[in-house]
């Protein structure tokens, strides 16, 4: 059997084997970070269901409070009131040509392109570029 280290038996003193709701272990776990990185925490469900079953598969997707960590750099082409609009919504880029004509130089420091339709003229050539 492995020896454990003094870091794990400090902290296995600071437990119990006593079920805990999820609020209870999340606060629990936080109290545990001894490391100067972010952890990750796995989490096994059991749902006493037969996957085999067709009328008993889980299938579904949420959307997590405070997201995945990452902020999505999203960049338009559109002009006038679409422009103005994708401005608003939080766009991170917005132009035309001159949007174009710096990815075509290989800027590419983003995550997804969205164009209106009036703009396909302009995108369609940079194809090869954003995939």
């Amino acid at each position: 059997m492995p020896k454990q280290s003094k870091r794990y038996r400090s902290l296995a003193e600071r437990t119990s084997d006593a079920l805990l709701p999820l609020d209870k272990a999340v606060e629990l776990l936080k109290t545990f970070n001894t490391t100067k990185f972010d952890q990750t925490v796995e989490i096994a469900v059991r749902l006493g269901i037969d996957a085999k079953q067709a009328d008993q598969l889980v299938r579904g997707s949420i959307v997590l409070p405070h997201g995945i960590g990452k902020n999505q750099r999203v960049v338009v082409f559109a002009k006038g009131d679409l422009a103005a609009a994708a401005q608003a919504a939080g766009a991170d880029e917005v132009g035309q040509e001159d949007l174009a004509k710096r990815i075509r130089e290989g800027w590419t420091d983003f995550d997804a392109c969205i164009a209106s339709p009036d703009m396909m003229g302009v995108v369609g050539p940079l194809g090869k570029v954003l995939g």
